[in-house]
């Protein structure tokens, strides 16, 4: 059974935000450097059906979908990431330990899960957190997991809109980044933030 440090579930905004984070602090922190983390994706992100014009830093009109391949492209970039085309079916374990199974009966095992699996229909065996009405959703029928300051329980965060983010891509995203720091930190056993600034001359 192959292991990861960390298997984010979902390929969305959050998903992949917080999938980048963790790549981007491999290079800078030596003692991440053989951390390893799998992206699982449904291929169900609403961002597929967008075109965006308030996201800062990104070209107006620019369509989700687009955007969608480039965040995957960055994220891929990093030599610690891999990505799956799979649906969760149901997970188990404890923090270091856990399995996880896909629809096609695949299973993988991870220290850390990330739960960044929108705020459609959230049918995962063992979650081990109450599927809840999204308190920011402006259609209804959208939910999202029960969790205190992004976490289920030891070793299982939430994050984007399934913790409760509005679906705004930059609150989205940068839900995901949030819950990368705080993974990062607890590696790290301190909080720390990733940086990136101008190489001198």
């Amino acid at each position: 059974m192959q292991k990861y440090d960390v298997i984010i579930i979902g390929g969305g905004v959050s998903g992949l935000s917080c999938a980048i984070t963790l790549g981007s602090s491999e290079p800078k922190i030596k003692e991440l450097s053989e951390k390893k983390i799998l992206v699982l994706d449904a291929g169900m992100s609403h961002l597929k059906k967008a075109q965006l014009y308030n996201v800062p830093g990104i070209d107006a009109g620019t369509k989700g979908f687009e955007l969608l391949e480039s965040l995957a492209k960055q994220a891929l970039s990093y030599q610690n990431i891999s990505m799956q085309t799979k649906t969760v079916s149901s997970i188990k374990g404890t923090k270091g330990n856990f399995t996880v199974t896909t629809t096609d009966e695949e299973t993988l095992n991870a220290e850390i899960l990330v739960f960044a699996n929108g705020m459609q229909t959230i049918e995962i065996e063992g979650l081990g957190a109450s599927v809840l009405p999204h308190i920011r959703a402006p259609r209804p029928g959208m939910v999202m997991i029960e969790n205190t300051n992004g976490m289920i329980d030891e070793g299982k965060y939430v994050t984007g809109c399934a913790a409760g983010a509005s679906s705004m891509f930059a609150t989205a995203s940068g839900y995901g980044v949030q819950t990368a720091t705080d993974i990062v930190s607890a590696w790290m056993g301190k909080y720390t933030v990733i940086h990136d600034v101008l190489k001198k001359d």
